[in-house]
């Protein structure tokens, strides 16, 4: 779909090698927020504590956000969709 993935967390780069190794691996970069800057910049920082609301951004090519989920969840299918249908347009 022409699309690039990257997973962006408040977790230190050691954390994302565990998760990405008890995975068998990710095929896409994780990159490690651990000041919180881009959390502060994209509005998700977690009310309470450290960290981020679990959240989906879509960017165009020109980096607008064309879609938006902070309340994300893994396990609701509609999440899923509402993104492959950004991907189509």
């Amino acid at each position: 779909m022409g699309a690039e993935i990257i997973a962006i967390s408040a977790d230190s780069l050691e954390s994302h090698r565990q998760f990405a190794e008890v995975l068998g691996g990710v095929p896409f970069p994780m990159l490690s927020d651990t000041t919180g800057e881009v959390i502060r910049l994209y509005g998700v920082a977690k009310d309470q504590g450290p960290g981020a609301k679990r959240s989906v951004f879509v960017l165009d090519r020109d980096g607008r956000i064309i879609h938006a989920n902070t309340e994300y969840s893994v396990s609701t299918p509609e999440h899923y969709e509402a993104i492959l249908e950004v991907l189509k347009k």
